[in-house]
């Protein structure tokens, strides 16, 4: 029984310790296998987050790009309804501007604005354009120049008022009513509120 004891024994340590490899390997295996597992969810959360950064991306372009048509359209039909606000103001303008040219303050005003125009072109000789409506003021007109001076008609005078040009002097003296009603588009544009943003 000696040689069996000792086999018995001999069996039991190699079974013990084969026991305690089995344990440590398992142990081992879990230590690897929690490893492992910690770096796949982190390299899936790592993943999913470049996925969602990357979808983020790609919808808030997509949207930028929707807002930034829209707002374009928006501008534009901003744009459009101010220039018919600003047309319709300047036409309706035009047309007070017409009806006081048939007043009798608008031949006083018409006189002043020649005196404006000889005080600068002085004894020079000229040429004053004038609307024909205003073709009854002409000898009223030229009796403000002290130089030669010739009234002729100017078809781009729609309204009324008086231009004069010296070739002496190279100058040209705009004192029409509808250079000044032009020029007030841009102070209009600029004041009415009507800003396009």
């Amino acid at each position: 029984m000696g040689k069996n004891n000792k086999t018995d024994n001999f069996l039991k340590a190699i079974n013990k310790y084969s026991k305690l490899e089995r344990e440590q390997i398992q142990s081992d295996i879990e230590t690897v296998r929690a490893e492992e597992l910690k770096k796949a969810e982190a390299t899936g959360k790592k993943m999913a987050r470049d996925y969602v950064a990357k979808e983020y991306s790609a919808v808030k372009t997509a949207v930028t790009g929707q807002y930034a048509v829209k707002n374009l359209e928006a501008q534009g039909k901003i744009y459009k309804k101010r220039e018919e606000i600003t047309n319709s103001v300047f036409e309706k303008a035009a047309e007070k501007l017409t009806d006081f040219t048939s007043s009798p303050e608008y031949k006083e005003l018409l006189i002043k604005y020649a005196k404006e125009i000889a005080d600068i072109f002085k004894d020079n000789s000229c040429v004053v354009y004038i609307n024909d409506n205003d073709n009854k003021f002409a000898e009223e007109i030229k009796a403000q120049f002290d130089g030669d001076v010739t009234v002729e008609n100017d078809v781009a005078i729609k309204i009324g008022g008086i231009k004069g040009f010296c070739k002496d002097l190279k100058i040209v003296a705009d004192n029409t009513l509808d250079s000044k009603l032009v020029s007030q588009k841009d102070w209009f544009t600029e004041n009415s509120g009507l800003k396009v943003m």
